[in-house]
């Protein structure tokens, strides 16, 4: 069975009906809509600026852009973060948890101008990667292009699904077992304490099951080392763009970096001292910020359904 990332699967628990054309909007759509969200910090539930926000981020040696995947509200805020990074810096790396290794020469091959957009996205599968039609191009091209204008590093950071999946079914020893040129396709964790994270994924995992029983730990550990391949794979992926680009961002499903979450954790094992700034996004419309969401990352972004935007 193809496995979803945890990232994916928030987005089922508030599904709705049949998809609809993700639209592309000009820089100009695409700050108003950011602009005019809500942003508060993290901690204290202060209420500040698109500006503010791209300044505190601009401190950071790493920004984790969070999303849900399918909101076009967080992809405003994506993008309009990332444009504001850039002017300031425009060697920042872009990351993107939707791109694996493996398909890290299609990338190459496109800034190079070798392919057209087009066939990046097909080669990659990516056209409707968020599960509406036209989304890459909506929600994930434009931080591309932004990329390649300015000559900064994109990254393909994620691992390949087969590595994720065995991960899940087999444990790491089938995965330490393989030549070097499929290790060098994903990374494994080694970061020593996520006892909150898995506390996290147990919860959501019991949410989804929409029952009052406890998950069985089994099935938490499973997902739990799917969830950490992908992290593993992302947080490496990430802290070696630092070593030839002065900042990087990486756009990623939201459960993975909330709360500092798995993928900042293997980031900071591999570069302890690294400064990390989390962007966080919330549906939660509380005056404020809701218990729940304090702390949930440096900056916390409540979003509506985007509706606005179609």
């Amino acid at each position: 069975m193809r496995l979803l990332s945890i990232a994916v699967t928030l987005l089922a628990l508030a599904a709705c009906a049949a998809p609809r054309a993700a639209r592309v909007l000009t820089p100009a759509q695409r700050d108003a809509a950011a602009g005019a969200l809500v942003i508060r910090d993290g901690t204290t539930a202060e209420r500040i600026d698109l500006d503010e926000a791209a300044r505190r981020a601009a401190r950071a040696d790493v920004v984790l852009l969070g999303e849900y995947h399918d909101n076009p509200d967080a992809h405003a805020v994506q993008q309009a973060l990332y444009a504001r990074l850039l002017a300031r810096e425009p060697r920042t790396a872009l990351c993107l948890e939707m791109l694996e290794r493996h398909e890290q020469p299609i990338v190459d091959a496109w800034v190079r101008g070798e392919l057209t957009t087009d066939q990046l996205i097909d080669r990659t599968g990516s056209r409707t990667w968020s599960g509406q039609p036209n989304s890459w191009l909506a929600f994930y091209q434009p931080c591309l292009d932004l990329a390649r204008e300015h000559g900064a590093a994109i990254v393909a950071a994620n691992a390949p699904r087969q590595y994720v999946s065995r991960a899940n079914r087999e444990g790491y020893d089938g995965l330490l077992a393989l030549p070097a040129d499929e290790r060098a396709l994903f990374d494994l964790p080694i970061a020593p304490d996520v006892g909150a994270y898995r506390h996290r994924l147990a919860e959501l995992m019991q949410e989804m099951r929409g029952s009052d029983a406890a998950v069985p730990d089994d099935q938490v550990d499973r997902m739990l080392r799917s969830q950490r391949v992908w992290d593993a794979t992302m947080g490496a992926s990430v802290a070696r763009a630092l070593d030839s680009s002065p900042r990087a961002v990486l756009l990623v499903g939201c459960f993975h970096s909330d709360f500092l979450g798995g993928t900042a954790l293997e980031l900071l094992a591999r570069r302890p001292g690294t400064s990390v700034f989390v962007v966080a996004i919330t549906r939660d419309g509380t005056e404020g910020l809701a218990a729940v969401d304090r702390g949930r990352g440096d900056v916390v972004v409540q979003v509506g359904d985007g509706l606005g935007l179609d």
